[in-house]
């Protein structure tokens, strides 16, 4: 797998040749392995899914006085399952997933999520896990997750997540997109006769990454599917088909 310092050497060898400044390029790497791994917005309008290599657990000790604990430091995007100490899984609210805070508010049986007692359901709401009942002591419940990718803290390091057959590529496309993204309407006094250059490599290099994207979502799959759920008006409504 390429490590930080040959991404950023064949980043800055496209720079040169175009008579770019490199400043801030270690920033804009770092920023680039972060947005990939939380998710792209694709031209199709879907979300890049999770990678696999990111595939996380932690333990969230609940509170006895409210309704919500942090789910940690190291936690980035699609929670898909909670566990409590018996390791029987927490279900989201009835008709929706752990992401779905309106539905969870709806079937929480006080809306000021005060309800105590035995935990029958959970959701995420920004970086914190809700649950309703809340226990009168603290329990354990083991969740699910995709965390962040472990930042690249020496030119050896290699980008935490990213399948090794793409990362060079993928980040360098999405670098240089917003280099050049930067630079259009900037007078670039080097380059008179071409003042659409920042435009046109913009335009380029995120059709470059765009493309090394897709095939890198090819590549990993969706390993994550959602389950099939009875509808809301079921009895079964949160039986798996």
């Amino acid at each position: 797998m390429a490590t930080r310092e040959e991404i950023e050497y064949a980043i800055m060898e496209v720079l040169a040749q175009e008579k770019f400044d490199s400043t801030g390029l270690r920033a804009r790497v770092t920023q680039c392995v972060l947005r990939i791994t939380a998710g792209i917005k694709m031209p199709n309008g879907g979300i890049s899914p999770p990678l696999p290599d990111l595939y996380s657990t932690a333990i969230v000790a609940t509170s006895t006085s409210a309704a919500y604990k942090t789910i940690g430091t190291t936690y980035q995007r699609n929670l898909f399952h909670v566990a409590n100490d018996d390791d029987d899984q927490i279900y989201p609210p009835r008709g929706g997933d752990y992401y779905s805070f309106n539905t969870f508010l709806k079937r929480a049986q006080y809306k000021d999520l005060s309800e105590t007692g035995e935990i029958y359901m959970c959701c995420v709401k920004g970086s914190n896990l809700y649950y309703q009942g809340i226990p009168s002591s603290s329990e354990n419940l083991l969740v699910y997750f995709y965390r962040l990718p472990v930042a690249m803290a020496s030119s050896s390091a290699v980008p935490d997540g990213i399948p090794p057959s793409y990362a060079l590529d993928v980040i360098k496309h999405w670098v240089l997109a917003d280099y050049f993204g930067d630079n259009i309407g900037v007078d670039l006094k080097q380059d008179v006769k071409y003042p659409d250059k920042a435009f046109s490599k913009h335009r380029y290099y995120m059709t470059r990454f765009y493309e090394v994207m897709q095939e890198m979502i090819e590549f990993v799959g969706n390993h994550d599917a959602e389950p099939q759920f009875f509808s809301t008006d079921s009895e079964y409504a949160e039986y798996e088909l």
